[in-house]
């Protein structure tokens, strides 16, 4: 989910931790020009992100909480599949995801203006496996809501929700290149994007 075109590349299995032999989905990780191209968008897209007002970014979270609520089934199936989280564990993720998204949409709205707070940049926001959605979205919301574009790289082992999760994001009102989703190994992408 890049602002650009994703380009040709080897696509590696999303493999169900309980379950090896169910493939979830496929996933291709991010190239350098790649990392290199969103870096750049990043960069071009966060003054127009800063600009947007508090109220505005804040409207974009609490629309972003209620498409995360209405897709409950489907993103807890994702969860159960590809971090082999049970149900209720599954359940307790999506609201938190919710909450976390609420929370920072209150903290723009109640807290900031433009005139007294400035964002860092563009974000790199990197994701544990054990909450790919809660903290994935946690970290982006927080970021977005300071008026920070984001390059959004999640565990290697649950791209998936991830993906999930930034296509509510776009879905709500965040801009392709404020948000951008950077697939791949810590070892790699994560230390590209925190290279730049």
């Amino acid at each position: 989910m890049l602002e650009q075109p994703v380009a040709e590349g080897e696509m590696q299995p999303v493999v169900n931790p309980a379950e090896p032999k169910d493939i979830v989905g496929y996933v291709r990780e991010a190239s350098d020009a790649e990392v290199q191209q969103a870096l750049t968008s990043a960069i071009n897209n966060a003054p127009i992100w800063f600009a947007t007002p508090p109220q505005e970014r804040a409207a974009i979270l609490e629309r972003a909480a209620v498409l995360m609520e209405s897709q409950m089934p489907t993103l807890m199936g994702i969860l159960v599949r590809e971090a082999g989280k049970t149900f209720s564990n599954a359940i307790a993720e999506v609201r938190e995801a919710v909450d976390f998204l609420h929370y920072y949409a209150g903290q723009v709205r109640d807290d900031f203006d433009n005139e007294t707070h400035r964002p860092l940049g563009p974000v790199v926001c990197i994701s544990p496996w054990n909450f790919p959605l809660a903290i994935f979205t946690g970290q982006i919301a927080a970021a977005l809501a300071a008026g920070n574009s984001v390059l959004a790289k999640p565990a290697e082992q649950t791209p998936l929700i991830a993906a999930q999760g930034v296509a509510i994001l776009l879905e709500a009102g965040v801009p392709p290149g404020v948000i951008q989703l950077l697939p791949g190994r810590g070892e790699t992408v994560g230390r590209r994007a925190n290279l730049r």
